[in-house]
């Protein structure tokens, strides 16, 4: 077990067990929350390269996995956010919408023909994907803004009644349920027979996927609110301690820990041995998956929520910040140098995508927008009806995004 410190990070000794900069876990209203931290970095935004090649072009999603649909947050366990499936080629116009009775906070997947998504309202749905018809409802004790992991035949997701259900994807029959003690708000992660997750009792949790029986849990010093990352027996997360974690995936042992100058609710995405992270502290960092140190880390100049999406070249982010900062960036994969920026005209709270040749991400403003990986350039953008606080799911040539109380499929005009 060994812990290491990023770069310009607070000492050990001084990291608090209850971050002030740390949004509260039930605080859903993103554009009152402001950067109250100074960031260091070792790369600033002002440093710029474009030195894009055709190579890179014809190379940027050419290692999306072959998985049909869009079955888990960010597609799948490392979190990548790039999926073979295509989007929409051209301008695009809704295909139909469905409503809930309080907002949708959580990003839905798509599995078999059908949209799972939860709610404020208290209820977890499937919706048929080509119609939008309610297939089944599933009430829970409280709200659901965790998003969902559908693996063979079985839905699992998390309440903030601090209950993690497993639901059989068809009809909506609980399989079985375990207790945390605090909300569940991560997106669970199923991996080899296991679903992990973290909880707002501060602690992360490895449950059997068939018996939801619990094989180990790991104590940290503040919430868990991001999706873990599970890539070749070690889980990856983060906490509002200001750390992320790596452990044994079969034990629960600690490997490595870093921290950094700010809470973590960005989940990290796995490419290449490298972890990607984004930060309260306004960076996004780039680490070893074997030892936890750092490879270089990018000064955004605002609080980082959302997850990266890794291709073979390039990360891309957006940051957040009410009042000046609402970029989104795409980093070079290895160096962590600039390649462009796009300014935006809302923050972003949530996380990005890339299909084909386009990155999809939205704004706290309620603005879907489609850019260019190869130079930024915009594609088309989309007003939806209210503010956004779930990443999009592309499947099918469509996509699937919240905004509001209301659950959108969107498709070529």
């Amino acid at each position: 077990m060994s812990a290491g410190s990023l770069s310009g990070c607070l000492s050990g000794d001084n990291a608090p067990s209850t971050p002030e900069e740390a949004p509260s876990p039930e605080d859903t209203t993103t554009e009152a929350r402001t950067q109250t931290e100074t960031p260091q970095s070792e790369m600033g935004t002002e440093t710029e390269t474009e030195t894009e090649t055709e190579t890179e072009t014809e190379t940027e999603t050419e290692r999306k996995p072959e998985i049909s649909g869009w079955p888990m947050f960010q597609f799948d366990q490392a979190n990548r956010g790039v999926t073979t499936e295509s989007g929409p080629s051209g301008e695009i116009t809704e295909s139909w919408v469905f409503e809930t009775n309080e907002e949708i906070h959580s990003s839905p997947a798509v599995m078999n023909g059908s949209v799972y998504v939860g709610s404020n309202d208290e209820n977890f749905y499937a919706v048929n994907a080509v119609t939008g018809e309610e297939q089944w409802v599933y009430s829970t004790g409280s709200s659901v803004t965790s998003s969902p992991a559908v693996v063979d035949g079985t839905v699992y997701v998390g309440s903030s009644d601090t209950t993690m259900y497993a639901l059989d994807a068809t009809t909506g029959s609980e399989e079985w349920s375990f207790s945390s003690g605090d909300s569940i708000m991560t997106d669970p992660v199923v991996v080899d027979g296991m679903v992990y997750f973290g909880s707002n009792d501060d602690a992360f949790y490895a449950i059997d996927a068939t018996s939801g029986k619990q094989q180990w849990s790991f104590n940290t010093d503040g919430d868990i609110t991001a999706s873990p990352a599970v890539v070749d027996g070690t889980v990856f997360f983060g906490s509002l301690d200001y750390h992320l974690y790596a452990v044994d995936a079969a034990s629960g042992d600690q490997q490595w820990s870093v921290e950094t100058e700010g809470y973590i609710r960005s989940a990290p995405a796995i490419g290449d041995g490298t972890v990607y992270f984004g930060c309260g502290d306004g960076n996004v960092y780039a680490v070893d998956s074997e030892t936890g140190s750092q490879q270089w880390s990018f000064d955004t100049g605002g609080p980082v929520w959302g997850s990266p999406a890794v291709t073979e070249k390039s990360v891309y982010i957006g940051s957040y910040h009410a009042a000046n900062t609402r970029n989104v960036y795409a980093i070079t994969q290895d160096t962590g140098d600039q390649r462009w920026d796009m300014s935006l005209n809302s923050p972003i709270p949530v996380s990005q995508v890339v299909v084909d040749e386009t990155v999809y991400l939205a704004t706290a403003g309620g603005h879907l927008y489609a850019l260019e990986t190869y130079t930024g350039d915009r594609e088309w953008d989309f007003q939806l009806g209210s503010r956004i606080y779930s990443s999009p799911a592309v499947a099918d040539r469509r996509i699937y995004i919240s905004s509001g109380n209301t659950l959108y499929a969107l498709t070529e005009q």
